[in-house]
């Protein structure tokens, strides 16, 4: 199998021939490693596009990923310590409910030249063999409103201000809607997303306002993709079980939940069979502070879990922060290529 037919196959629960893996580094941990990092990426190649990272420079990280104060195309202002980093919201332009109405969402680019490039850049990467995801702006929809209000302002609005937020977040949904078509023109074989939706044990909302706020929204944002014949990648930092079977309903397809919010068993037994799983090798404690023994079997329980079988089902993916040591980055994707060959009884 090439890389495409490899995640097709595991999204589709279709016996690909191993676990397709999946880079996913923060741009702070390329930084910190440079070269001892990509060379790993190489040893290890992906299944989603060249395994070819740059070091970036200062100049070249969004607002929100640079080091000190800076304000993004949205008007809310970031500030961060350290390059590569996402760092914390500081100002945000929605101040008053009433400047809901007033507020002028980023201009669209120059968009024949930028359909033209991404059009460009999926052909290459389909006739290579890759599968090929992209993102769009501003790939998140919560967060998004998030860094707009202010979270407390936002929750406060939610109950207090319900009908002026959600003639915004039409407003917002419509704005998202037209970025994703101009996405899904280029032909891509997924849209991720990227919206976290959990504390350490629960929602941040509690669950019917999530499903009478936000559900319906994102349930026509995942049509359109489907109408596209792409699938939806959706990732959720924090403890989220309380909506997966909603997130399954709507249209997600590939699911990246945090690892270690769930119980591991518990999650799998809801998605089997449903969804594809995206991975995360537990971040808070296995990948930065474990041993690389502790990480081989931390990999093989997550493959006996999700791999269902040989069915398929699981996308082999760690994220890569600058806490997280070399021989733990090895020692994952050493694993995932061990384990994730479907040649040995579960």
């Amino acid at each position: 199998m090439n890389s495409r037919e490899r995640v097709l196959a595991a999204i589709n629960l279709s016996k690909p021939d191993r676990v397709p893996l999946m880079h996913s580094p923060l741009p702070g941990a390329i930084i910190k490693y440079g070269e001892q990092l990509i060379e790993i990426f190489r040893r290890y190649p992906h299944d989603f596009g060249p395994s070819e990272f740059t070091v970036p420079k200062h100049e070249e990280l969004p607002a929100d990923y640079k080091a000190g104060v800076h304000r993004d195309g949205w008007g809310t202002v970031w500030s961060s310590t350290v390059d590569g980093i996402h760092g914390q919201v500081v100002d945000y332009p929605i101040k008053t409910v009433e400047d809901y109405s007033t507020y002028e969402f980023p201009q669209p680019r120059d968009l024949e030249k930028y359909m033209n490039q991404l059009k460009r850049y999926v052909d290459d990467l389909k006739a290579k063999g890759f599968f090929v995801m992209l993102g769009f702006d501003p790939g998140n929809f919560f967060e998004r409103l998030q860094w707009l209000r202010g979270f407390r302002n936002l929750m406060i609005d939610l109950i207090k201000n319900r009908r002026v937020l959600e003639a915004f977040a039409d407003r917002l949904l419509e704005y998202c809607l037209f970025s994703l078509q101009t996405v899904l023109e280029a032909k891509p074989d997924a849209v991720s997303f990227a919206d976290d939706w959990g504390t350490q044990d629960r929602l941040m909302i509690s669950p019917s306002l999530w499903r009478g706020f936000f559900k319906p929204r994102y349930r026509r944002m995942f049509k359109l993709i489907h109408d596209y014949d792409a699938y939806v990648y959706f990732h959720s930092d924090g403890y989220i079980v309380d909506i997966i079977p909603d997130l399954v309903e709507i249209g997600v397809d590939v699911l990246n939940p945090q690892f270690s919010c769930h119980n591991l068993e518990q999650l799998a037994g809801m998605v089997k069979g449903k969804i594809s799983i995206s991975s995360d090798i537990d971040r808070q404690y296995v990948l930065p502070r474990g041993t690389p023994e502790e990480v081989e079997g931390y990999v093989k329980r997550v493959v006996e879990l999700f791999g269902y079988g040989n069915n398929g089902g699981l996308i082999g993916r760690g994220e890569v922060n600058i806490d997280v040591p070399l021989e733990n980055v090895e020692a994952m994707y050493r694993a995932f290529i061990k384990y994730g060959k479907y040649n040995w009884k579960i």
